[in-house]
């Protein structure tokens, strides 16, 4: 989404946030449950959330402007889908909460009084009490604030420069669910193969492909299928592993259960350690004062088209032209293996040229109409 990043963990002036300021200054898987509330009117798009875990998640919506959906969390059960509205100014994240728990209780006492599930009204004396594991917002099935690391972000700019719709798939504040972002558009211009990202960083989550699929998505550039769980540096694991203490990578075995059985949420080293250096903060917040860490460079092998830190722009960023009634499909848990579309598509010095050139023309251009408004 052609933009610095900013993790939860840090306050950052970005030039992608700059944008955001700008502007707010002037059928594939289960059962679906429609956004009523909202009708898709042509100019609306979709982003319909595609939940195709095992176990059930609650998604989450944060806006950073324009119209949002009617709701900003709700609950999708295993193999089940629903479609949201946003409208065409819309730019905003969403993300799976994992391994959540609600309740009824007595606003004085907090005595639980039964659990919840979804959405309902609150009954007078009493109060949401609970959370989830990863991407938590709070006791709240619908998020007011963004969900804390570590958590893998779908974000999306819906009319971006020149009328295009601007999408990634972030591990800037982390990683917990794999994910692929899917678009409408599907045409010999803008070949829906060449515009789907997918995040594959869990043994656990994923599943191995064969022949021409392999050959067309896999990743594969310094962990195979098998040993894509041992990526994460292991100070930053959400649940660190006790044992082989010397090994910067954890090896988890099957009586080991510290480590997730091979699913591995990581904080990303933002988030861990909260510096300017790793968070593109203070002195060093512009693009020749901050590189990849560790952390990011772990991340960007198995995540090859996923932000990996802050200035990650140019081969993480996906376009397609905005068109009214766009649906975009964010899945978690596709199974599969990461795509790297963009490195071998954009991965010369030269393409990096053209994107950090559109990159302060878009800044500069959105600056000068502020001024004018």
């Amino acid at each position: 989404m052609m933009r610095k990043r900013q993790s939860n963990s840090a306050t950052a002036t970005t030039p992608f946030l700059l944008l955001l300021l700008i502007f707010n200054f002037i059928h594939h898987v289960g059962a679906q449950t429609p956004d009523l509330q909202i009708p898709p009117i042509s100019e609306n798009r979709t982003i319909t959330v595609v939940n195709n875990c095992s176990f059930p998640v609650y998604p989450a919506f944060l806006t950073t402007n324009g119209t949002g959906p009617y709701t900003t969390g709700f609950h999708l059960a295993a193999n089940h889908r629903r479609s949201v509205h946003v409208g065409p100014d819309w730019s905003g994240r969403l993300w799976a909460r994992t391994n959540c728990s609600f309740h009824l209780s007595n606003a004085t006492t907090s005595t639980i009084i039964r659990p919840v599930i979804d959405n309902i009204t609150i009954p007078a004396g009493q109060k949401l009490t609970g959370g989830c594991l990863t991407g938590d917002c709070g006791p709240a099935i619908q998020c007011l604030l963004s969900g804390l690391a570590p958590t893998t972000l779908a974000e999306f700019t819906i009319t971006g420069y020149n009328q295009q719709t601007y999408y990634d798939i972030s591990l800037v504040d982390g990683y917990d669910l794999d994910m692929k972002i899917t678009p409408s558009h599907n045409s010999p211009s803008f070949p829906r193969a060449n515009n789907t990202p997918i995040c594959i960083a869990s043994t656990a989550l994923s599943s191995p492909l064969s022949g021409a699929a392999l050959m067309q998505n896999t990743l594969n550039e310094s962990f195979t299928f098998h040993s894509i769980h041992r990526w994460c540096p292991r100070d930053m694991l959400l649940f660190a592993s006790q044992r082989g203490r010397a090994s910067v990578f954890p090896y988890p075995d099957d009586n080991d259960p510290s480590i997730g059985g091979g699913w591995t949420p990581c904080l990303s080293a933002c988030a861990y350690t909260n510096s300017d250096w790793d968070c593109c903060t203070g002195a060093h917040d512009k693009a020749d004062t901050c590189g990849p860490n560790l952390y990011s460079r772990r991340a960007k092998q198995v995540c090859g088209d996923a932000y990996s830190y802050a200035y990650d722009d140019y081969l993480s960023t996906f376009a397609v032209p905005s068109a009214p009634g766009d649906e975009f499909e964010v899945m978690f848990c596709p199974g599969g293996v990461s795509t790297n579309i963009l490195k071998s598509k954009l991965g010369s010095g030269a393409a990096k040229k053209v994107v950090e050139t559109w990159l302060w023309i878009t800044i500069m251009t959105m600056a000068g109409m502020a001024v004018l408004w």
